[in-house]
């Protein structure tokens, strides 16, 4: 894509400012536009035929979302609510795809985009299932610091009921295994994680 095509796209995005627990689109509305984060915590769910919500996968600064289902025009098949104060850059999946019919370049590169983000979702739940709910915490936490050195002040980006859910975990359990990695250098105070020793919970993880 040159840089004009790139610039008119951007330009032609509008930027929508949601508070927490407002819904960027709901499952079966029609799939218009692709997202881009420009500021905050967004969550993707799946309502269940059971009436459950089952979280797909999260999405922060820099990251964008529904564009499969934006380029085929159809209907959304997850729902996207903001976890955080968010905003977002909305971007019209038809006129995109215009833009990447005539370059094939453009086009091969966002097939391989959607490709990724797939490859990544498979794995990360890959991920999950193969391991106890310590090393999930663990990882969670290690992919917040932003930080250079040993020790590190993070804070919580969402709610705890939240992370437990992204994790896989009950909000119960979420409680114990922070206790439990008061022994890896970890204390939590309100929102925010102090991590004296990074290295033990990267140990952590590699274990198995």
């Amino acid at each position: 894509m040159t840089g004009d095509e790139l610039s008119n796209v951007l330009a032609s995005g509008t930027e929508t400012a949601l508070r927490r627990s407002e819904y960027l689109f709901e499952q079966g509305d029609p799939a218009i536009n692709l997202f881009l984060v420009l500021e905050g915590w967004a969550q993707v769910t799946r309502d269940e035929r059971d009436g459950s919500q089952t979280l797909i996968a999260t999405f922060h600064k820099g990251d964008s979302l529904a564009e499969a289902a934006a380029f085929l025009g159809k209907a959304y098949p997850v729902s996207a609510q903001a976890m955080t104060d968010l905003r977002v850059l909305s971007i019209n999946g038809a006129m995109l795809m215009d833009i990447m019919q005539k370059n094939r370049e453009v086009l091969a590169q966002s097939l391989a985009s959607v490709y990724h983000k797939l490859h990544d979702l498979v794995n990360d739940v890959e991920w999950l299932k193969a391991r106890t709910i310590r090393e999930r915490l663990a990882k969670f936490l290690l992919d917040q610091i932003d930080t250079p050195g040993q020790e590190a002040e993070v804070r919580l980006p969402f709610s705890k009921s939240l992370i437990a859910a992204k994790i896989g975990t009950s909000p119960q359990q979420l409680s114990r295994t922070f206790i439990e990695l008061q022994t890896f250098g970890v204390q939590i105070k309100g929102d925010v994680a102090m991590i004296d020793d990074r290295q033990a919970l990267r140990e952590l993880i590699l274990k198995t």
